[in-house]
């Protein structure tokens, strides 16, 4: 995710999009509460002249005049201080008007409009309960007034009179009340954004928040919030416009995604949907969500299904389309030369339309354009946290490391977004059945076995996947270095600490360089120079005077932090390794050992300590500051290793070795290291090191159990998570269990379908039988660029 995706003032900073919450997500309160701080938002006077469309005159006056609607308006002026007194004059005013407009469209010579419905739009009192069936976790909102389709078998009215049960599929908008206290457009647009996470089919969306004396309308989309001034009761014009634009919105201004129709269950109204999804490759039914992202940004949302006994994925999002390079783009070009193990591939991806046009959703000063986007890829895996031993993570990792690398060196693409959520292991890949990458490198099986692998069977241990935010690195010179490279972009737990602060990292500890490139020997040496070869053991030891390659400066400190404010901040290749680090620091912190007794207070403690810090670590705005993890990797042996259980504890010491490597800034070096994959090479040769000293011990863990934590899981902007969690079935049909200590973690089961055996395997195009399927992971912003 970037580090921020500024929407022009007075819409208020987007936050930031992290990488999927579990499946069960925090509750609504964290969420919401975190959300409603985003959704304050300076009222433009422009707004009824850009994002509203004037309702006809003649149709404003017939309203205008009519005695019941004066006679609402003022019920709702005259109340003091109850707001329950609010509602149903609200209600009863909207509904009349909203009955009057669609009437007058219905009789419209030009009726065939793309957002007109077949039924009005009618406004209930909701505000006893909850809408139903949020897609993923749990929402605890209640607006007090929703406009809904009118139904001819209506809606559930409880005992006091309200209505209950209105699922969130069913909402057209909402409206917030406030008699004196309370600031109903927040509220009225933190509402707006968990019904858009709700309604994928919903780009733009309208809603509305009354007082006593005034109104105010607001429209919410992915590129940013819009507010209008407040208007009285008695300016007619301005409340039909809210009412007509719900029907007929200005140009630009795109409320529905007609490729996406929910589906109730038959036989069960207002029962949990489905979405049927129509694509260029054919239309798609029984589609659940399962990963919601921020709707006022990229908002990416994942959808699975199942057809012909194969699970299908399908995410789209609204991408920027003044980035540079598009996912799918990239891809092509990674698997261009054949099928590259470790990387995910794709079979389709598209444009999507309304008809003929595109999806598009522009901010009226020209600052940012985003268009809608579908995609699907052909690999999947699973999440780092259903290892089944630590051997098997650090394999994975190590085989994540060399991919990484390999597309780095050859492909010239650069993915700057290595995190937990991208990161998958156990790889189930579709057919690769013509030809494979000649330049695919050795991998951690090879190396283990002491033989290189057939091309056509050497499958990598990981699957990197969420290409959103990589870069091309062609042209990237010292003296060229690419735009998108001097972007902050990256998952804000496992971001690299340069790319955190936007500046060249210099603290007087990460100033210090002392771990040279590590040495092999005995077994491990001969198993790495047998598939590696003596020169690239030989091109990365360092001399008497070297480190990684580098040289130590020969100056103060405080001459190098000077030099640091002179040097410009771009991506380098170690921020990318850093991120695997903290992936697999994350990871194996919250593993569960097969042979570990029950959490010890010791351990649970330094836990819950250290686990604070990934959880609350941010991309700070406007200034570098001080990495709040530098003191993490900083911790002494004894102090790390007692966040682990007692299985883990040698883990812990692994853990230090490592991060003596990463701890160091090590661009400010006279000369810097030489080779861009210097960090890749030393935290791979201590993971093969470990591997091998503890072939016979690889720590078998519960798949999928993790350790609780008492500062919460998960950010709180995207819910959900890849596959299903552990209450439902595995890929190999087992029941997972949930455990006493589980909480709602969830967790990625991912599963796939083969590919047809007529498939290209590198770019599987458009017209490919969509039953080769994949999973990807996204959960962040895009780069501002």
């Amino acid at each position: 995710m970037s580090s921020s995706e500024q929407p022009r003032t007075p819409s208020p900073a987007p936050a930031q999009e992290t990488a999927g919450v579990n499946a069960d997500g925090n509750s609504g309160t964290h969420v919401s509460s975190a959300v409603e701080e985003l959704a304050h938002v300076q009222a433009d006077p422009a707004f009824f002249d850009d994002h509203l469309k004037a309702c006809p005159k003649d149709v404003v006056e017939a309203i205008e005049n009519r005695s019941d609607v004066r006679r609402w308006v003022a019920e709702i002026i005259k109340v003091k201080t109850k707001e329950a007194h609010l509602y149903q004059p609200v209600a009863s005013l909207l509904t009349t008007i909203s009955q009057t407009v669609f009437e007058h469209l219905q009789n419209a010579e030009d009726k065939d409009r793309l957002h007109l419905p077949k039924r009005p739009i009618v406004f209930l009192d909701h505000h006893s309960h909850v809408p139903t069936h949020f897609p993923v976790g749990r929402v605890d909102d209640k607006p007090d007034i929703i406009g809904v389709l009118d139904r001819a078998r209506g809606y559930k009215i409880a005992h006091d009179g309200t209505y209950e049960g209105v699922p969130y599929h069913c909402i057209e908008t909402i409206v917030e009340a406030k008699a004196i206290y309370g600031n109903g457009q927040a509220q009225a647009t933190r509402y707006a954004f968990n019904i858009q996470q709700a309604r994928p089919d919903r780009p733009g969306f309208y809603c509305l928040s009354v007082k006593p004396g005034e109104f105010q309308v607001v429209y919410s989309s992915p590129v940013g919030i819009e507010a209008s001034d407040d208007k009285p009761w008695d300016d007619y014009a301005s409340l039909c416009a809210y009412i007509y634009s719900l029907y007929d919105p200005p140009e630009g201004h795109v409320l529905y995604d007609r490729t996406l129709v929910p589906q109730e269950p038959a036989g069960v109204p207002l029962g949990k949907p489905t979405w049927t999804i129509e694509t260029r490759d054919g239309v798609y039914s029984g589609a659940v969500i399962i990963f919601l992202g921020n709707p006022w940004g990229r908002r990416t949302t994942i959808f699975r299904l199942t057809k012909e006994k194969r699970t299908i994925i399908i995410k789209e999002s609204y991408i920027d389309c003044g980035r540079r390079y598009e996912e799918a783009e990239l891809l092509r070009r990674i698997h261009q030369d054949g099928c590259l193990p470790g990387v995910v591939r794709y079979i389709t991806a598209e444009d999507v339309t309304n008809g003929d046009d595109v999806i598009l959703l522009k901010r009226k000063d020209g600052t940012l354009t985003r268009k809608k986007r579908r995609i699907v890829l052909a690999d999947v895996g699973q999440d780092l946290t259903l290892a089944e031993s630590v051997n098997d993570l650090l394999m994975a990792i190590y085989d994540t490391l060399e991919v990484h690398r390999t597309v780095a060196h050859k492909r010239n693409i650069l993915h700057r977004d290595m995190s937990l959520f991208n990161i998958l292991m156990y790889p189930a890949s579709a057919p690769c059945t013509q030809w494979f990458a000649e330049d695919a490198p050795p991998l951690i099986d090879d190396v283990l076995q002491g033989e290189l692998r057939p091309i056509e069977k050497r499958m990598a241990r990981c699957l990197i996947i969420d290409f959103d935010n990589a870069a091309s690195l062609v042209g990237a010179k010292a003296d060229t270095i690419p735009e998108e490279l001097r972007c902050r972009t990256g998952t804000p737990a496992y971001i690299a600490r340069a790319v955190a602060s936007g500046a060249l990292y210099a603290t007087e500890g990460n100033l210090r360089w002392m771990e040279k490139m590590p040495e092999l020997s005995g077994e491990t040496k001969e198993l790495y120079t047998k598939l590696y070869g003596e020169d690239r053991y030989n091109k990365y030891l360092d001399s008497d005077d070297t480190i990684h390659g580098g040289g130590i400066p020969r100056e103060k400190i405080r001459e190098t932090e000077i030099r640091a404010l002179e040097m410009p901040f771009y991506h380098r290749w170690e921020y990318d390794a850093e991120s695997i680090f903290w992936t697999m620091y994350a990871a194996l912190l919250r593993v569960v050992p097969k042979a570990s007794p029950k959490e010890s207070e010791e351990s649970r403690k330094a836990l819950d300590s250290n686990w604070k810090i990934f959880h609350e670590h941010t991309i700070p705005g406007g200034y570098p500051t001080v990495d709040s993890r530098d003191p993490f990797i900083a911790l002494p042996p004894f102090a790390l290793c007692a966040s682990f259980l007692p299985a883990m504890r040698h883990v812990g010491l692994f853990i230090k070795d490592l991060a003596r490597h990463v701890y160091p800034s090590y661009a400010l070096m006279t000369p810097p290291p030489p080779h861009e994959d210097h960090l890749h090479e030393a935290m791979q040769r201590l993971i093969l090191q470990y591997l091998v000293d503890h072939r016979d011990d690889p720590i078998p863990l519960v798949p999928g159990k993790l350790r609780p934590v008492s500062c919460g899981d998960n950010p709180v902007i995207n819910r959900g998570a890849y596959g299903t969690t552990h209450q439902e079935q595995d890929t190999r049909g087992e029941k997972r269990q949930r455990g006493p200590t589980d909480g709602v973690h969830a967790v990625r089961r991912l599963t796939r379908s083969s590919a047809s055996q007529h498939a290209d395997p590198a770019v599987l195009g458009p017209n490919f039988d969509i039953g080769v399927w994949m999973m990807q992971h996204i959960g962040r912003m895009e780069d501002q660029g």
